[in-house]
């Protein structure tokens, strides 16, 4: 193999391993850019399941379904393990909401919306405890959205205490049968007192109903002051109810203002990110044109080496022959 021929053969194996490199490169380039957009993309996902993941509020009438389907596609992604531990500790802490909302006779907390009347279904005191030692394992506890999940369970927890002394008196009054006095009865029903009007308080008032008429039939005293103690007992439980609600209507004030200056923030976030993207687009284009420029230097330089290579391999060949003459 003559000089001439050799210089090509080196020429042609310098500019392929600088075209790998580069290729790999741009290449190695294009991967961890891919993955970067995909992580984002997936965290965004993530953070469109909450109303402001700050404060820790899910969207309302989303499903836990919602979070599974993420962290799926994470999966298929092959997405970062610290997305799918964010994705499963939210999915948690929305388990604990829907534990909490099951507990009453309709939803106490969906979205940022607070109900004003809380109405436990039945006294629950495990699921209750339950659901209180999930909340203190969780990173959501001291946010907004836990101190409110707090609030919450305490409110069932001390209905759930008055729903089970109230049915344990009216449950003692039946059982006294015809010994039952009116004395029995006045201090028996007010437990009843604070309990909201919901169904389990109807379910025992329909359970006392047979005693309460037992006694109003025995006299016409008995029966007054029977109406006596239902207008306390109602008055008891409208006075309980209305600083209950009080309370919870101060913390919907205050949801409603977060909804406000949500809402305010991502007008503010929609208008920069329309600037960004146009900045983005414009860089972009910079980028590429530059980009070709280089690649025309490049190509430029590559020819010129070769032209140079292949005069030099000439005239060292010319020089060579003119020697051996």
């Amino acid at each position: 193999m003559n000089k001439k021929t050799i210089g090509w053969v080196l020429l042609g194996l310098v500019v392929f391993g600088a075209v790998s490199f580069a290729s790999y490169h741009i290449y190695q380039e294009k991967v961890i850019q891919s993955e970067k957009e995909n992580k984002k993309v997936l965290n965004d996902r993530l953070t469109d399941l909450y109303e402001d993941q700050k404060s820790g509020y899910f969207k309302a009438d989303i499903s836990a379904e919602a979070f599974d389907d993420l962290a799926s596609e994470v999966k298929n992604q092959r997405g970062e393990s610290q997305t799918l531990e964010d994705i499963d500790q939210a999915k948690k802490n929305f388990e604990i909401q829907v534990g909490l909302n099951d507990l009453f006779e309709s939803d106490v907390l969906n979205g940022l919306d607070l109900s004003a009347r809380p109405i436990l279904k039945d006294p629950e005191e495990n699921k209750i405890k339950a659901l209180k030692e999930e909340l203190g394992e969780s990173p959501a506890k001291d946010k907004d959205w836990g101190q409110d999940i707090s609030m919450l369970l305490g409110i069932a927890e001390t209905q759930s205490k008055d729903f089970a002394n109230a049915e344990s008196d009216v449950t003692n009054l039946v059982n006294k049968g015809t010994s039952l006095t009116l004395t029995d009865y006045l201090a028996g029903v007010k437990t009843l007192a604070v309990l909201p009007d919901g169904k389990f308080k109807g379910k025992l008032l329909d359970k006392l109903a047979p005693v309460k008429n037992q006694l109003a039939n025995e006299n016409d005293s008995f029966a007054s002051q029977i109406q006596q103690s239902d207008a306390s007992m109602a008055a008891a439980e409208k006075s309980y109810q209305e600083r209950q609600a009080k309370a919870l209507s101060e913390r919907n004030k205050e949801l409603t203002e977060l909804k406000k200056d949500l809402a305010e923030k991502q007008e503010t976030y929609d208008s920069y990110k329309e600037i960004l993207d146009s900045i983005d687009n414009s860089e972009k284009d910079e980028s590429s044109r530059k980009k070709a420029e280089s690649d025309s230097r490049s190509r430029e330089s590559d020819s010129s080496r070769s032209s140079s290579s292949s005069s030099s391999s000439s005239s060292s060949s010319d020089e060579h022959h003119a020697d051996d003459n």
